[in-house]
């Protein structure tokens, strides 16, 4: 579910917004410091992490480049990438970079992009389904699993900022490189990771080096702005920075530190914020006709872990999916589809070019809810020894306690007597050895993306959770292959020798060898069929139950211009600009 742009805000520029404006004394053509309501926080900032809610892709898209984008039209454009040639008799792409700069005007390197590929996402030991975004270069997946080292993948900086890239045969380097588009594979500096151990480097937030339009600004412990990012695609000491990025700075609110502090609608008119990406369930419903909407590339999703003897039984899975009302989901919520699959409809079958929602399998669930079904297949299952008490873990925010609410509800009008309790999940605090100052250092992260991250790891301490599902691209077989073992990205632990499949525990065979004839196909059809039938696999064993299909929307001021979408939903600032900037700069 949508939380567009999260970042760090005070509560006390709310009320001190004007006066902190003043007090940044940008020049006349420095561009517009624009107030705007992103919502909730985002606590790690490595775009290639297991990101669980969308707010997350969102800032990071803000933040980070990769070599493509896509536009709205599903197409690739350059990015970080000035120009791309392929040779498909060598099998080799080869990208260069255009002249660009990290947020500390270091000049971003075809090196750097290698190091975040082979360093983050396919380090084995790194839990990460956007693996499967570079399993069509030559060794990617290999090296994913153990087999051979990061020196064998096929992706090497044949210059400063040249990167040439051998896809594996077979591979269809279209969709390499529309998967190339993903903020998560883009460029990390070894000299920042390295820094620090590596499970801490993207928490702190103070040294964070981005190379994407904006940069974190930190004002205090709480809060901080995105600035522009005077280096991107171009020189960091140009005459006039705002020829690439329009905005100087995205000046953001967030209610994390005072559960009673709203941005409501009203503050558009007020003008005390120009853009609102999230909004109070009221509001949504009473203004969804003002809304820019776009489809986004996820979807939310209870994840069952299957490690517990309840949600081991297929038919109790089948049948808490069919109880769900959808329809009455999307009525609570607002924006956003019903989902009739686990693919949202943005998703594309590569050998048609069309949503993989089309035909036979535009309804692979029911909309609406099946209580006698779901009743008829319980009524055959064996419950003894077996606790029927469930335990939803969700984010605490008012749509997803709204869902889970609704279900909670459905579950419990079953024959079978489960008991539901909703637990909601904030952030979780520690201290950890800061390795660059060798002194403690205080950090925060989200308490759902820590259980996530340690389940892709075996540990499970969940019943059912709810997460906003990334596809990472438009490709069927991204987001599929994180249910098979060989292929999920959760890695290898070369201690004990086991490979990490699902993080919910879901194995089935049959689907671990639909993934992997999708994998060898030598043609579209062949890769398409194997997909169609992996996820149809997938929905009638009820490995997961998807919900809803995720829109990004907002709410944005009559003083705001050119806010747009990417091919991925998330919102673009780069061009934004404000009517009478001026007036909110200050002397």
């Amino acid at each position: 579910m949508k939380r567009i742009l999260s970042v760090l805000l005070a509560v006390s520029m709310l009320f001190g917004c004007v006066a902190l404006l003043a007090s940044c004394g940008a020049p006349d053509n420095d561009g517009a410091e624009i107030s705007v309501y992103l919502g909730e926080s985002v606590y790690d900032f490595d775009p290639s992490d297991y990101y669980v809610e969308n707010n997350a892709e969102q800032v990071l898209s803000l933040l980070y480049e990769p070599l493509f984008k896509l536009n709205d039209w599903g197409n690739i454009e350059n990015a970080a990438a000035s120009w791309w040639g392929v040779d498909e008799g060598e099998r080799t792409i080869r990208i260069e970079l255009r002249e660009s700069y990290w947020s500390d005007a270091i000049r971003v390197t075809a090196e750097d992009f290698v190091f975040a590929w082979t360093n983050l996402i396919l380090e084995p030991n790194n839990a990460n389904p956007a693996a499967a975004l570079l399993y069509d270069i030559e060794n990617a997946y290999e090296i994913k699993k153990g087999d051979v080292s990061v020196f064998e993948l096929g992706a090497v900086a044949t210059g400063t900022y040249e990167l040439t890239i051998t896809y594996r045969e077979g591979a269809d380097y279209r969709q390499l490189l529309k998967n190339l588009a993903s903020v998560a594979t883009s460029p990390i500096r070894q000299d920042v990771v390295t820094d620090f151990t590596q499970g801490y480097w993207s928490k702190a937030v103070n040294s964070a080096v981005t190379n994407g339009p904006f940069r974190l600004n930190v004002v205090d412990p709480d809060s901080f702005t995105l600035s522009r990012n005077e280096g991107y695609h171009q020189l960091p000491t140009v005459e006039n920075p705002t020829t690439i990025v329009t905005p100087n700075k995205l000046v953001t609110f967030h209610d994390a530190a005072n559960k009673d502090f709203k941005i409501t609608y009203k503050d558009l008119a007020e003008k005390t914020v120009f853009y609102m990406g999230d909004a109070s369930l009221k509001d949504r419903k009473d203004n969804k006709d003002t809304a820019i909407v776009a489809d986004d590339l996820s979807t939310y999703t209870y994840v069952f872990n299957t490690d517990k003897p309840l949600f081991a039984i297929k038919e109790v899975r089948q049948a808490l999916s069919m109880a769900v009302d959808r329809e009455a989901i999307i009525s609570a919520i607002t924006f956003g589809k019903a989902a009739t699959g686990f693919l949202p409809e943005n998703v594309l079958d590569i050998n048609t070019g069309k949503s993989f929602r089309e035909g036979d399998a535009a309804k692979l669930i029911s909309t609406t809810a099946k209580l006698k079904e779901a009743n008829a297949l319980l009524k055959n299952v064996d419950f003894t020894g077996i606790d029927k008490s469930i335990t939803l873990t969700v984010a605490d925010n008012a749509e997803a306690d709204a869902i889970a609410n609704l279900v909670k509800a459905a579950w419990e009008k079953l024959d079978s007597g489960f008991k539901v309790t909703v637990e909601k999940v904030g952030v979780v605090t520690k201290t950890v050895n800061d390795f660059s100052t060798n002194s403690p250092m205080e950090i925060t992260d989200s308490e759902l993306q820590v259980l996530v991250n340690e389940a892709a790891r075996g540990n499970r301490d969940f019943d059912v959770i709810g997460i906003d599902w990334q596809m990472y691209s438009t490709d069927a077989f991204v987001a599929l292959s994180a249910f098979a073992k060989d292929f999920s990205g959760c890695g290898k632990d070369f201690k004990s020798g086991v490979t990490y499949g699902s993080f919910g525990g879901y194995s089935n065979k049959e689907y671990d060898k639909l993934i992997k004839a999708a994998y060898d196909a030598d043609n579209k059809a062949t890769r398409s069929e194997k997909l169609y039938a992996a996820e149809k696999l997938l929905l009638d064993d009820a490995a997961v139950i998807p919900l809803v299909f995720n829109q990004t929307f907002a709410f944005v001021s009559e003083d705001l211009y050119d806010v747009s979408f990417d091919g991925f939903g998330n919102v673009v600032f780069t061009r934004v600009s404000q009517k009478d900037y001026e007036k909110y700069l200050g002397e």
